[in-house]
């Protein structure tokens, strides 16, 4: 498997960093893998937002989240109760493969010091 080295991207991938790569890789043109990572995109926000999951074998699973309506307290005025309500937020869970190759990394970036 190719890893991108430090000097591609930086400290972080956007998206733009992400499109190049992956046409780099495949051969295919930056506004082809553009319409297809905004399509992707696209696909996954809609059917969590349905209520649906996604799941992407290797890579993990997205899917809405309910948060449950709560007490909380403001910390300048401690014995005013404040009620948050509940709500729905979209959620990621990565795969095994994903947290192994995040595993793996780490232990061989830890080794080197």
């Amino acid at each position: 498997m190719a890893t991108v080295s430090h000097d591609v991207w930086g400290c972080r991938v956007n998206k733009n960093g992400l499109i190049a790569e992956v046409a780099k890789r495949t051969g295919a043109s930056k506004v082809e893998v553009g319409r297809v990572i905004d399509g992707s995109m696209s696909v996954i926000r809609e059917t969590v937002a349905s209520g649906q999951r996604v799941s992407l074998v290797g890579f993990g699973t997205f899917e809405r989240k309910r948060r449950n309506k709560r007490i909380a307290r403001n910390p300048r005025k401690p014995q005013t109760p404040i009620v948050v309500p509940a709500r729905d937020l979209p959620w990621f869970s990565a795969g095994k493969e994903f947290k192994d190759m995040v595993a793996a990394k780490r232990r061989r970036s830890s080794a080197k010091r």
